[in-house]
């Protein structure tokens, strides 16, 4: 998942106006199994029914490929998960190999680990967990199926509970933080792979088929009592916004948990270290600029400890050569500002149109988010004719310090790029589904947003 996935929002309500989608719908959680059924490790344990009683998968059965098949074809009684058994499910024990096995492989992590003396503690959450079997089966077919969503799960996890603890929660709330960032995207399992392995851009319904998966992560979740009651609600919460730009509900910061936004920024920033940076070699320190652009996406105090975090891991920035040769960066820069200026005034005029018309909570919620990236391009200086003649001055002799200084524009500007994506999706899917306005200013909103898909295309290139 991207850092702050876009933010079309789905139906209020504890459980969103929604039925279990596990069982309203044929569940791709059976293709998963039938992935990891290696020499039949995963075996029905009763009868299968689908929703009107027909028999599909006899007792005993392994879940191959061709079970998966029927199985995908129906809606069945009641949740996959609970009847079928996976062998050799993740215990603790196996927990703590896999984390030692993630800090031994990221080094920026491991050297966060011991600056901020969290090694024990961690060990400790590792030892005294208490996940329900359903859960636990559903990490060892993540870990199986979807591994490199596993290891995001691990950092998630990491995190989470190393900022619980430096905000100095109690202890059960750092467990509960801990198993939250663990989980926090189980509902990916329930969500076709054709969607979550999709190249290119996302269309507007498979952006609600991913975001579903809070919903059902809390599905899955609520009502085990091994689980901290709060683990399922920060689950739902974690792409929520305090400003009220996130989903599935638009909550403002006086209707979200703690928990749930500690889990959020986790899995901010695991987006982050784990996705963009680990392919460009840049490390945990490097997240500094993202923070700065987001300090009031989540609590406040959940920013401030976490900026100071990332200068007690005893890390350093890393400097990021341009593959062309350091004097490019110099002219991508200015054209990037060039093109930011452009967003700037069709984000306005959308915003302008938005504000004189009655657009519904979606269409509020396209205001907010736009509002949010033209506040954060404004204080971030980040199209200010200034910060222009400071790149304009730059010879092609940089240095190590200037070097620096060019990774932590581009990097800002990266930021601002994908929050622009970000709202201009929203704004996308708002005036597909929702914009009940006469022709002439659905004309005019459809020009806008082009504009805006333009810039942001010229922004995109390299």
């Amino acid at each position: 998942m991207d850092h702050l996935a876009p933010n079309n929002t789905l139906s209020e309500g504890s459980d969103h106006g929604m039925a279990d989608l596990r069982t309203s719908q044929p569940d791709p959680y059976a293709g998963h199994l039938a992935k990891a059924n290696d020499d039949g490790g995963v075996i029905s344990t009763e009868d299968i029914f689908d929703g009107r009683g027909q028999l599909l998968i006899r007792r005993h059965s392994a879940i191959d490929a061709r079970c998966a098949q029927r199985l995908l074809q129906h809606r069945l009684q009641r949740p996959l998960e609970d009847q079928v058994q996976v062998k050799n499910v993740l215990t603790n024990a196996d927990f703590l190999v896999e984390y030692s096995h993630f800090l031994q492989s990221h080094r920026d992590i491991f050297s966060a680990q011991r600056h901020l003396r969290f090694t024990r503690e961690l060990e400790q959450l590792i030892g005294g967990m208490r996940l329900p079997s359903v859960v636990a089966q559903k990490m060892t077919v993540m870990k199986l199926c979807l591994p490199e969503q596993f290891q995001k799960a691990l950092f998630s996890s990491w995190l989470a509970a190393l900022i619980a603890r430096e905000m100095s929660l109690d202890k059960e709330d750092i467990y509960a933080a801990f198993i939250a960032g663990l989980i926090h995207d189980i509902g990916f399992l329930h969500i076709s792979s054709e969607i979550l392995n999709k190249k290119g851009e996302a269309s507007v319904s498979d952006w609600r088929a991913i975001q579903s998966h809070v919903v059902i992560g809390q599905m899955v979740l609520k009502g085990y009592p091994e689980l901290p009651d709060s683990v399922a609600r920060s689950v739902l919460e974690h792409h929520e916004r305090c400003d009220g730009t996130g989903y599935p509900a638009a909550r403002d910061e006086n209707n979200l948990s703690i928990i749930g936004q500690i889990v959020a920024m986790s899995d901010a920033l695991q987006a982050l270290r784990m996705g963009v940076f680990a392919k460009t070699g840049r490390n945990l320190r490097d997240v500094l600029p993202f923070l700065r652009l987001n300090s009031n996406t989540h609590f406040y105090g959940i920013y401030r400890v976490t900026v100071d975090i990332i200068r007690k891991s005893g890390l350093e920035p890393t400097p990021v050569a341009h593959p062309q040769g350091n004097s490019q960066y110099v002219p991508l820069l200015v054209r990037r500002i060039d093109y930011l200026k452009q967003a700037v005034n069709s984000m306005k005029q959308i915003a302008k149109v938005l504000g004189e018309i009655e657009g519904g909570p979606k269409g509020r919620v396209s205001i907010r988010t736009f509002d949010q990236v033209l506040n954060g391009i404004i204080t971030s200086g980040m199209a200010r004719d200034e910060l222009l003649g400071w790149i304009e001055l730059i010879d092609d002799n940089i240095d190590d310090s200037v070097l620096l200084e060019i990774n932590e524009i581009e990097l800002m500007q990266n930021e601002l790029i994908w929050q622009i994506g970000s709202a201009q999706r929203t704004f996308s899917a708002f005036l597909e589904r929702e914009c009940n306005v006469d022709s002439q200013m659905q004309a005019t909103l459809r020009m806008h947003n082009d504009q805006l898909r333009e810039s942001l295309e010229k922004l995109r290139q390299r």
